[in-house]
């Protein structure tokens, strides 16, 4: 526990120092007048497409937008192409469609993201609060066309949609002006999903590319984990139970992990989707008086679990450097247990009474979690569980929170 507070508090006065942390990369930027101009760019985690940027060089840092540059790049990595011109705003998200089909554009002007790029096409994509678009160019940036997609409720059918994949006769008709011979390209648009992965590799096959080994950035990376620690758990009791004077109880058991971290862009690093499996176990007991105001009659109840806790996470590196690593972690945890004991011992009697209780198979808890990560590989991190009912009762309840400690070594 003091460990996970000592942690707690170096993250609440982290901000003082990591605000002015930066990640600055080598790239150069093109002007609206032509210029290009050699330096460096602060590559932050863009949630969509970056409306600035942050560029510096041996005149100092400035801050570019679509007002005076119309191209960026990190080198090694992405790129960015200016473009003004319509932008689709219907909703794709199926909870969110419209009721017939909504051809709305708004005039904006915006950063592209290159995906893929070759002699003939350039697919870029812009991503928003709305939704994910593709756009393509027969290399002309002053040409650049939103592929479109629609998705939407047929006007007086309830919940019936209809597609438009407008995006696939754009296509081919590109991939019949460059690449007319491909049958397999034809089929591959015929049975295109507007996805990235799917027309990533038809432009490839319109520039006809056989490989395209540019790093357009943004390819998520991932690496597996396994790790060692201790559990303390503690148990808090609720409600009337049918014994008497019943006590609270804390227990300690080692917990071994595995996992994955999963980088949606590692050339920033900040957030990590992490997914992870711990066994651990966990026992209370409990010196208890079998009747009122008798305490000539003590028992003891004990129960003993094996628990598989499964946890969906989401890591942020407050400060990050390829050497260390400071991070706050939180998810929802599953807990599923395997119980033995539950039972009631009467030492006078010699009596056992087996599932005493009405315990619980599963249950639902949040784990805070703060750690450090050394060299890439050495993840050293402590954790805090909010409590959760391992019982089914209305009339009682035992509590369990813990508090978790360990390491992790990465692959």
């Amino acid at each position: 526990m003091k460990l996970f507070f000592k942690l707690l508090s170096a993250a609440l006065l982290s901000p003082l120092f990591t605000l002015a942390q930066s990640n600055y990369k080598p790239a150069y930027v093109v002007t609206i007048k032509g210029d290009t101009l050699k330096g460096e760019i602060n590559q932050k985690e863009w949630f969509g497409n970056p409306r600035t940027i942050e560029f510096k060089n041996s005149a100092g840092v400035k801050n570019y937008t679509v007002d005076n540059i119309r191209f960026f790049e990190l080198l090694n990595s992405v790129s960015y192409q200016r473009y003004a011109g319509p932008i689709s705003i219907d909703e794709t998200n199926t909870a969110k469609l419209s009721n017939g089909k909504d051809s709305t554009t708004k005039q904006d002007i915006v950063f592209l993201k290159i995906e893929q790029k070759g002699a003939n096409v350039t697919l870029y994509s812009y991503v928003d609060a709305i939704k994910t678009r593709f756009f393509i160019t027969e290399n002309k940036p002053d040409n650049i066309t939103e592929l479109v997609y629609r998705i939407y409720f047929l006007p007086d059918h309830g919940v019936q949609t209809r597609s438009e994949n407008i995006f696939i006769p754009q296509l081919y008709d590109m991939a019949t002006k460059y690449n007319p011979s491909s049958e397999r390209l034809k089929r591959e648009i015929e049975s295109a999903t507007y996805s990235s992965t799917d027309l990533k590799s038809i432009s490839q096959k319109i520039n006809k590319m056989v490989a395209d080994k540019k790093n357009y950035g943004g390819k998520t990376s991932w690496k597996l984990f396994a790790g060692v620690g201790v559990n303390s758990t503690s148990f808090k009791h609720s409600g009337t139970f049918s014994f008497f004077n019943v006590q609270d109880h804390t227990s300690v058991f080692p917990t071994l992990s595995l996992g994955v971290n999963v980088t949606p862009n590692p050339n920033v690093g900040k957030l990590v989707v992490r997914g992870e499996i711990q066994a651990t176990g966990a026992t209370y007991k409990s010196i208890v008086d079998r009747y009122i105001n008798d305490p000539a009659y003590k028992a003891e109840y004990k129960i003993n679990q094996f628990i598989i806790i499964l946890t969906p996470q989401v890591i942020y590196n407050i400060y990050n450097t390829n050497a260390f690593k400071f991070y706050v972690d939180g998810g929802l945890a599953i807990n599923i247990a395997k119980d033995s004991g539950n039972s009631l011992y009467n030492p006078k009697l010699d009596k056992t009474d087996e599932n005493y209780l009405s315990l619980a198979n599963n249950w639902f808890n949040f784990p805070i979690k703060l750690g450090i990560v050394l060299n890439k590989k050495i993840d050293i991190w402590a954790s805090y569980t909010t409590p959760a009912s391992i019982t089914n009762s209305r009339s009682y309840s035992i509590d369990a929170t813990s508090v978790k400690a360990g390491i992790n070594y990465q692959f």
